[in-house]
């Protein structure tokens, strides 16, 4: 059985003789888990990261301790789902990569608690509070915008201006409901225009999405790879897999809201009643070392959290970044709420046409 899966996951649940589940993936047409004899040394992960990063980290990790690494990937709220449902409370997986802990505070009881011994070393504020996810980078929005396509139509610098005439069809955005920087996003808009209970805010995320017919996509790829290839103008993106592109040479640019930017960090955590509890940590621990978080931070272009790792030339200085502290507690307690608020415009936008 060949090492290495990264697959990305078209799922779909049925229930004979037992659970299983099937994904489509790039490499191969159907992830199998390793069978009873590989399972030994192995270590199965949840992931929904972007695919450079699991390219850099998981040959390492496997050299290192010589342990085999299968990957799944999909947005976090299909992971969580799939976790949720698997039989007798035993994971298939033993880690969940890359989702927010918004995300996994709606299913704490799933995750094992375990503080790194390198949680010392991390950012003050991004160190395990929780005491079952540790935080390894951190994740910044932005506007990606094409230069080759919107750089005639001058500056931007906020949400707002995106309400020009001329972007209407050009933006694109990550939906809320199913991504976790598509929800981070949101929070943004609605944290820097009054909250989630302004009516302020909710009026510029309707006029977003009226701006963005056919412009909302479950996938985050989907966004900042359509800005970089001009098939739209400006995406509602984050800045680590923008600065990627940037640095293999795509002509964007980005922008940090003037209003604030929320910088939201990606957690790993580790599944409870898994199969390879010690592996899971030694992952944990590897991640969030020097060595792994310099490279994280410059051959990656993401923003790692211990405070003595490398950042990327292609990420400006956090403190050049007007950063927004928005309370996750309370926007995870109201993320019903608001969901439910944001599907409602979306109905209405998909209806829209200007002038109407």
């Amino acid at each position: 059985m060949k090492k290495h899966y990264i697959a990305g996951i078209s799922l779909f649940l049925c229930f004979l003789a037992g659970f299983f589940y099937f994904c489509w993936i790039r490499r191969y047409p159907i992830l199998e888990m390793p069978d009873a004899a590989d399972q030994k040394d192995s270590l199965i992960i949840y992931s929904c990261e972007r695919e450079s990063l699991l390219d850099a980290a998981i040959p390492l990790f496997e050299e290192k301790y010589g342990i085999s690494v299968y990957t799944v990937t999909a947005e976090s709220k299909e992971l969580l789902k799939m976790i949720s449902q698997e039989s007798n409370g035993v994971p298939q997986a033993d880690l969940l990569l890359g989702g927010s802990l918004t995300d996994l505070n709606e299913q704490k009881s799933l995750f094992l608690p375990y503080v790194s011994f390198n949680d010392k070393y991390l950012l003050a504020p991004y160190r395990n509070t929780c005491g079952f996810a540790t935080n390894y980078v951190l994740h910044g929005n932005c506007l990606a915008v094409n230069q080759t396509l919107a750089g005639r139509y001058g500056e931007i610098k906020s949400y707002s201006d995106l309400l020009r005439p001329e972007f209407y069809g050009e933006i694109a955005l990550a939906d809320p409901a199913v991504s976790s920087s598509g929800f981070e996003q949101l929070v943004n808009i609605l944290d820097t225009h009054g909250g989630y209970q302004s009516d302020e805010a909710w009026e510029l995320v309707k006029e977003l999405l009226y701006q963005a017919p056919r412009g909302i996509y479950e996938n985050t790829a989907d966004v900042y790879q359509r800005i970089a290839s001009g098939r739209s103008m400006i995406g509602l993106s984050r800045e680590d897999s923008c600065a990627q592109l940037i640095q293999e040479g795509a002509d964007l640019k980005l922008i940090y809201p003037e209003e604030g930017t929320l910088f939201t960090p990606r957690t790993v955590a580790i599944l409870r009643n898994c199969s390879h509890a010690e592996y899971a940590k030694h992952f944990v621990d590897f991640l969030t070392g020097k060595d792994m978080q310099d490279i994280l931070g410059t051959l990656l272009t993401s923003r790692p959290v211990r405070r003595d790792a490398q950042t990327s030339l292609f990420l400006p200085d956090i403190d050049s970044i007007p950063v927004i502290q928005a309370d996750p507690d309370d926007f995870d307690a109201h993320r019903e709420e608001i969901l439910m608020h944001y599907e409602r415009i979306r109905r209405e936008a998909e209806n829209y046409e200007p002038g109407n």
